[in-house]
């Protein structure tokens, strides 16, 4: 039976031949949802408009892309980062291996397919030398052909693009981060692609919500304010995540809560204490969880944070209850860490009940 619905819904592609946009990368998730959201109002997704996500490392999988992008009317590949993203530089590259299967996908496609490739990625930028696809670039850097500049944090982001001498102003509510922005630039490049204008794609990018754990506010107990960015955790997210933090403007405090990070490998306790060193300027109160996060507080100390405002616990359990009662109304609080300490727990715990 199931056989006989996959021959439908092949036969139904083959047939329509709708648009495909495959998005890949370490920000594929988000990018992913703030494309849907773009063309939503405009397309009937997963009929006009496929929007997948991938990390192109199942055979089985790669195999029914090109199936796909061989019964589409107009493929978009998008590759959105492979490197991490540093919080204080917008150029960056990452590994040259973590794009072999995307290079190879890009070659299969047809002459008249787009790349969207994120320009501040060298990694990324590199790989529109090895076809001649239509291309358009995103970024912060000048040289992108959507760049986002002038940014600003309240209960969400503000940015302007600038693209072929427009600059139209862009609103993303309720998230933060240098991801975030991209994912907005990534639809932003594939509305335009599809026929969209500006003006379009700015209206219907303000409907678009990060999805839970990454840097998307939540209300939290207390009427207060929840940065979940439990999803994951590298050194750069979270010190850009402080840094964040530190700029919100709005808050009565600001309270980091911090979790180990996991897979740094040797330089775990430097890692660890650079994060320190950054939360006296950026945090009025902080908590740490787990045996690594251990090294942020003695850091944040060593740098001058009163020892009244660090509390350290190496599991969630025995530190939820102090965290609670320190939550006053008007806080900010970040919540991250590896998804393997768990986080999202504290988040759970703590975020308005609706």
């Amino acid at each position: 039976m199931n056989e006989f619905f996959n021959f439908l819904k092949d036969f139904q592609i083959i047939f329509k031949k709708p648009k495909i946009v495959i998005v890949t990368g370490e920000g594929r998730v988000c990018a992913k949802e703030a494309i849907k959201c773009t063309l939503k109002p405009y397309f009937r997704i997963g009929q006009d408009v496929l929007v997948l996500d991938s990390e192109l490392k199942k055979e089985e999988e790669i195999k029914r892309l090109k199936f796909l992008i061989k019964n589409s009317q107009l493929p978009i590949l998008v590759v959105t980062h492979v490197g991490d993203i540093p919080f204080d530089k917008d150029f960056f590259a990452g590994e040259i291996e973590k794009t072999y299967e995307i290079r190879k996908l890009a070659k299969a496609l047809p002459y008249f397919s787009y790349l969207v490739l994120n320009f501040d990625d060298e990694t990324v930028r590199e790989i529109k030398d090895e076809t001649n696809l239509n291309e358009i670039t995103f970024g912060f850097q000048k040289g992108s052909d959507f760049r986002a500049e002038e940014i600003r944090l309240n209960k969400g982001i503000n940015f302007k693009v600038s693209y072929k001498g427009n600059i139209v102003p862009f609103w993303i509510e309720g998230t933060f981060g240098k991801e975030q922005i991209y994912s907005g630039l990534c639809a932003i490049a594939v509305g335009t692609i599809l026929g969209l204008n500006l003006v379009e794609i700015c209206q219907s990018l303000k409907n678009y919500s990060s999805i839970p754990g990454k840097m998307k506010l939540i209300e939290g107990i207390k009427n207060s304010w929840i940065i979940d960015d439990t999803d994951s955790a590298t050194l750069f997210s979270m010190i850009e995540a402080i840094e964040i933090l530190g700029k919100i403007d709005w808050a009565k405090r600001k309270i980091a809560v911090l979790g180990d990070i996991i897979g740094i490998g040797k330089y775990t306790i430097e890692a660890h204490e650079a994060i320190g060193e950054r939360i006296v300027k950026n945090a009025d109160l902080l908590f740490t969880f787990g045996q690594r996060a251990k090294f942020i507080s003695q850091k944040a100390f060593e740098k001058g944070m009163n020892s009244e405002k660090i509390f350290h616990f190496n599991t969630i359990k025995e530190g939820i209850s102090k965290l609670k009662d320190e939550i006053k109304e008007g806080d900010l609080i970040l919540v991250d860490g590896s998804r393997e300490m768990k986080m999202k727990e504290i988040v759970d715990e703590i975020k308005k009940i609706l």
